[in-house]
């Protein structure tokens, strides 16, 4: 019986790369947006309505609980999601203009109400699981995205299309069975949101997906479109082997933190990406644009993880959190494709050797390598994090006698851990390292990683010194 409960879990973290394998099909090739139709003005509509979607679903889930919570929602996301991608995968080829426009339009509504409805229940369902379990459904759904995305790629039109209306139901189906996931208790550990941080953090997230968004614009201008759908094909490889591999040293590591895990790629994925792009204009450039890739898709990962996790802890609502983190990242992204977009033709068609294009490069990534050292930097993510046991979070008075048993014990009761997991804090306060706590407590590794990451969410924190901080700073009422 536990070893089916174990399949069952194993099979959940990767349901959101279905979600991910359409993303990529529709954003990034000809298999639902054919070469006759204005490939990158539909892009650009697509990007625009399902980032509507996102704010349409955040807005309506604060009046009523039929958007997200009832027990139609989902079947309706898959739904709207899987036929919108058809009707967008016939329009283009509807003869006449005025009745391709109005299929076009239905599709493109239907298409953002299911994309968002169903990435926000997803964003509902990791907002009530530990951060290490979340973690690894991002990462590993990312990963696996990869293999539906080829499968549609090199299949003939338009059977790569139909296996693609079939992600979101897939999908769909997953999140149901993820009913089963053991939820978490909210905390009673007292956070407050640092607004300042939170900004820093919006601003980062626009600044990284303006220059993500004006990119993967100019693809389409320097190459024909065969030369293009290779270049997309050859960077979605580089991308994939990456990031496969990334997911799996997270794996097998287990990092205390998973946000500053997923931060710490994007900055130097992005800005080599960039620097590789643009230095080798040529056959390798897909190389640069594949670290582009990883860096921007580890970014919506932290983006997904982290917005979630923070609503758990300030008991925010989690489509709101959730739902202005996407919007930044989908806002920046519009931006930067526009902006490309309405280049003059004689600029791109230069480009690399365009000395304006080469100005206009350079200033991107100059712009990035500022996002990471000051606007939001890694530091920023950790104190966002930070969660004061007590208001007044000063040090320990000096007469304050009780032993490190007492002082967990008296975490424990205000974030509501249960004995087992106070047993298990009082080991890493104590020092025990994850193989430690396996050998003392005669329990499997990813027991005492589950225990662990439940303990972080509960205690609100990201890594094992901030637990240390707050275990020291607890006191008894009496002292």
């Amino acid at each position: 019986m536990e070893t089916s409960k174990t399949r069952i879990a194993r099979h959940h973290l990767i349901g959101l790369g279905f979600w991910q394998a359409w993303q990529m099909v529709v954003l990034c090739t000809e298999v639902i947006v054919t070469p006759e139709a204005d490939q990158q003005g539909l892009t650009l509509a697509i990007i625009l309505a399902t980032t509507v979607g996102y704010l349409v679903i955040m807005a309506a889930s604060r009046f009523t609980d039929l958007v997200l919570k009832s027990r139609a929602a989902i079947p309706m996301a898959a739904a709207s999601m899987s036929g919108g991608t058809f009707i967008l995968m016939l329009a283009s080829a509807i003869p006449d203009p005025s009745l391709s426009i109005v299929a076009l339009a239905v599709a493109l509504i239907a298409v953002s109400y299911g994309n968002a409805a169903l990435l926000f229940m997803w964003g509902e369902l990791w907002s009530t699981l530990a951060t290490g379990r979340v973690g690894r459904h991002l990462y590993l759904s990312y990963a696996f995205a990869f293999i539906p995305f080829f499968l549609c790629y090199f299949l003939p039109y338009p059977a790569g299309g139909v296996l693609c209306c079939l992600f979101p139901i897939a999908s769909c189906v997953i999140l149901v069975s993820c009913a089963s996931e053991p939820r978490r208790k909210p905390s009673s550990t007292p956070f407050a949101l640092d607004r300042t941080l939170a900004a820093k953090a919006i601003c980062f997230i626009i600044l990284l997906s303006i220059i993500w968004g004006s990119t993967q614009h100019i693809v389409p201008q320097l190459f024909s479109s065969n030369e293009t759908s290779e270049f997309i094909a050859l960077s979605m490889l580089v991308a994939g082997v990456a990031l496969g591999a990334f997911a799996l040293s997270l794996m097998l590591s287990s990092p205390e933190s998973e946000t500053a895990a997923l931060y710490r790629p994007i900055v130097p994925c992005m800005a080599i990406g960039m620097t590789t792009f643009f230095l080798f204009p040529g056959s390798w450039s897909f190389i640069g644009n594949g670290l582009l890739t990883i860096g921007i898709y580890c970014l919506d990962m932290l983006i997904m993880l982290a917005s979630t996790d923070i609503a758990f802890r300030a008991r925010i609502a989690s489509p709101l959190a959730f739902g202005i983190a996407l919007v930044s990242s989908r806002i920046g992204t519009f931006l930067g494709s526009f902006a490309v977009y309405m280049l003059p033709l004689p600029l791109v068609e230069a480009a690399p050797f365009d000395r304006t294009f080469i100005t206009v490069a350079m200033l991107s990534l100059a712009i990035l390598v500022i996002a990471g050292m000051i606007v939001f930097t890694q530091a920023d993510l950790q104190s966002l994090y930070v969660s004061p046991y007590s208001p007044e979070a000063s040090e320990p008075p000096a007469h304050d006698t009780s032993t490190t048993t007492q002082r967990c014990q008296i975490v424990a009761e205000a974030a509501g851990l249960t004995a087992r997991e106070t047993e298990v804090l009082e080991l890493l306060v104590r020092g025990r390292t994850v193989q430690g706590l396996c050998e003392e407590l005669s329990i499997a590794q990813g027991t005492a990683k589950h225990h662990v990451s439940n303990i972080y969410r509960k205690l609100g924190v990201g890594d094992r010194r901030s637990v240390f901080d707050i275990v020291e700073r607890a006191k008894p009422s009496n002292e």
